[in-house]
């Protein structure tokens, strides 16, 4: 009886020890576009910028409406393009040496000056000098130079639901398309690719591509990139496919920029 006893109480410790160590998968948290737009900075402006913790260089050559190839350059960063906390990056390039020191001594040429004149005409400006004028007319602007403005614009994908993202403080930060797995991405615009990786936070597999000195797109979260970065691409020409690396679900969040800040694509993309 006694070994009957104790045979039930160690089956009833082991019981408990099993119940008390059963294995429960931890929670999975899911990092999408909105999260991030919410969380982390998405504009840069300003000719500066001071490094902060978490920052990449790709993420601040975005956010400022810059290639992450001409802001290492710019600074003078070489590959692998690690920054520091603390490290002051120009965002814009430096004058050239004679220029500045040309700006120093027209303004002690001013200074020196004791005649006052308060906006002297243009003579080209007011017709004055016709030769230079009719120069002016022959001159053709360059083929691949586009119109900031004028950029026909179509949309980069198919899907059930084209959704506008806000950030935290109310400004736009692109708009998601859901669709399914594999559907084509093209391209909005014509232009150069000028950065396809994954390495900025909550994007996902992305693809940017510059379209002039004012104008990026972005297309993020994708499953396959089908361009290679430095290479041209035309409208309408396929660059992706859809997937939800970095979201919670298959989508193409999309978003244009003009000088790093984001503008709403609904206002850019034709009427459906």
């Amino acid at each position: 009886m006694k070994r009957l006893t104790l045979v039930l109480l160690l089956i009833t410790a082991l019981f408990g020890a099993a119940c008390s160590s059963r294995f429960e998968p931890a929670p999975v948290e899911t990092l999408s576009t909105r999260i991030a737009s919410t969380n982390n900075l998405t504009e840069i402006s300003g000719d500066t910028y001071t490094v902060q913790a978490g920052d990449t260089l790709f993420a601040i050559a975005f956010y400022s409406g810059n290639t992450y190839r001409d802001l290492a350059k710019i600074n003078n960063i070489p590959a692998p393009y690690n920054i520091q906390v603390g490290q002051t990056l120009r965002l814009t390039p430096a004058p050239p040496k004679n220029i500045a020191n040309k700006n120093i001594n027209v303004a002690k040429s001013a200074q020196k000056s004791t005649k006052v004149v308060v906006d002297p005409p243009s003579a080209q400006a007011y017709g004055g000098n016709k030769q230079a004028k009719a120069r002016k007319k022959q001159t053709k602007r360059p083929a691949n130079s586009i119109k900031a403005d004028k950029i026909p614009w179509i949309w980069p994908a198919t899907g059930e639901n084209k959704i506008a993202t806000v950030g935290s403080d109310g400004s736009n930060r692109g708009l998601d398309i859901k669709g399914r797995l594999g559907s084509e991405i093209v391209a909005s615009a014509s232009g150069k690719v000028v950065y396809a990786g994954n390495a900025l936070k909550g994007y996902g597999n992305l693809i940017i591509i510059k379209h002039d000195d004012e104008y990026l797109s972005a297309y993020a979260h994708n499953d396959k990139i089908l361009v290679g970065e430095q290479t041209y691409v035309e409208q309408g020409q396929k660059i992706a496919t859809m997937g939800q690396s970095g979201a919670s679900e298959v989508m193409l969040h999309f978003e244009i920029r003009k000088k790093g800040k984001s503008r709403d694509p609904f206002l850019y993309l034709p009427k459906e």
